[in-house]
């Protein structure tokens, strides 16, 4: 590995695939621009493995060079925001608001959902701060003036990885992918420009009805997936349905605090002959694939392939052949692909931000993608439709109904994601 881990992931995106995503952030109140230009700044000082500039070397390699121009703040205008480009002061960040609305757009190499939160509490307890005049319960929100906490910049030491084997195999059957949608998309229209839909549930409630079906979030949202699917296709064209799980390892693999992004994907096969049988009776089958795929050496395992990858592509020659190679070896070629994935590692830590915050939204590139974010007794959901059609969207809220799991449709919105531009060599 010669280069920053975050920048090979520069090597896989394409025109239409951002790896680019965003957090939405809905306050109670209208958006202070003042307050929140000031809050940025000052927030942002905090960590500046996050303030990077691209430069593409003669040979190809990407590096990271820090970058000490603000991010920037802006009002939303509808276009898309072009990372490493002088819009955004060749920055990875940014930040968008309109009305009550924040928008944290971040490149996914650098960071995941779980680091990027590091700088979007620390951006809204500064805001408050600048707004209101009031310095709100921290607990460990990362402000400006704290130190670097142990372990926040740490990435996996290859040397310590184990090589023992996990216990049982992933099953790798083919199974139904929504082919013609990702086509259709490709064909008409970028997947930029694609939309999603807002939906907020109970936490309570939610719970209580996952507990009484031997449950957890993620075992009982794959298992209404599954049935949406279900509802949406046939048993000629889907004879088996796949959901894929986001795991959190960065426990296993020594780095439980890093900013990193070291997720995975837990792999649920689902015969069609499910189908006809009891959420209870697919949540436990969801649960006891989760937990055989749980175990620490199948981090191990993704981490190596990952190093290997890394090496693969820093002996290739030249910035075309290191985008070529990573078109077909990525973690995101490899089987067994998923038709639908659900993204939730578990409740968020708000602190004194809760009073002043409605709710909050991940927004990510997919299809069949269900974001699930956490704030005080609410779950607020995101799905990602490619199909303008919303029939997956339909299937997912009339399965919900079926069960009697109460929610609140919040609407359809743009995704509007950021793209990044690598620069000339």
């Amino acid at each position: 590995m010669k280069q920053d881990p975050g920048s090979y992931l520069l090597y896989e995106a394409g025109k239409f695939i951002t790896y680019n995503f965003r957090i939405k952030i809905v306050m109670r109140e209208t958006v202070n621009a003042k307050a929140l230009e000031t809050a940025a700044q000052t927030a942002f000082a905090r960590f500046p493995y996050m303030a990077k500039r691209i430069n593409v070397l003669p040979n190809g390699e990407i590096e990271f060079t820090d970058n000490p121009l603000p991010i920037t703040v802006k009002k939303c205008d509808g276009k898309h925001v072009r990372f490493a480009t002088e819009d955004v002061n060749y920055h990875l960040f940014s930040i968008e608001y309109d009305g009550k609305d924040i928008y944290f757009n971040v490149y996914h190499g650098i960071c995941g959902a779980c680091g990027a939160m590091f700088w979007v509490k620390s951006t809204l307890w500064h805001y408050i701060k600048e707004a209101y005049g009031i310095e709100v319960e921290r607990g460990n929100i990362k402000t400006a003036g704290t130190q670097p906490a142990e372990g926040e910049t740490d990435y996996p030491d290859r040397a310590s990885l184990t090589d023992e084997k996990p216990l049982g195999n992933i099953k790798t059957d083919s199974v139904y992918i929504p082919a013609a949608d990702y086509l259709k998309q490709l064909v008409s229209m970028p997947f930029r420009e694609a939309k999603y839909y807002e939906l907020e549930l109970e936490a309570k409630d939610f719970m209580k009805y996952a507990r009484s079906n031997d449950g957890s979030p993620n075992s009982i949202l794959s298992a209404l997936m599954f049935r949406a699917v279900c509802k949406v296709v046939s048993p000629k064209v889907a004879k088996a349905i796949r959901g894929n799980i986001v795991c959190n390892y960065r426990a296993d693999v020594g780095c439980p605090e890093t900013y990193y992004d070291l997720v995975r994907m837990i792999s649920v096969f689902y015969p069609r002959y499910l189908e006809d049988k009891e959420i209870e009776y697919l949540s436990t089958v969801t649960r006891s694939m989760m937990y055989i795929q749980m175990q620490p050496e199948f981090s191990a395992q993704t981490m190596k392939e990952i190093f290997e990858l890394m090496d693969n592509v820093d002996a290739k020659k030249g910035l075309l052949s290191k985008k070529l190679y990573t078109l077909t070896h990525s973690q995101h070629t490899k089987p067994p692909f998923g038709t639908f994935m659900v993204s939730y590692v578990g409740r968020d830590e708000w602190y004194g931000l809760e009073e002043y915050i409605e709710r909050v939204h991940s927004v990510t590139d997919g299809h069949l993608l269900l974001e699930v974010n956490s704030l005080r007794d609410k779950f607020y959901l995101s799905f990602m439709e490619l199909n303008g059609k919303h029939k997956f969207y339909d299937a997912f809220c009339e399965a919900m109904r079926e069960e009697n799991i109460h929610f609140k449709e919040l609407g359809c919105y743009e995704r509007n994601l950021p793209y990044t531009v690598l620069p000339k060599k």
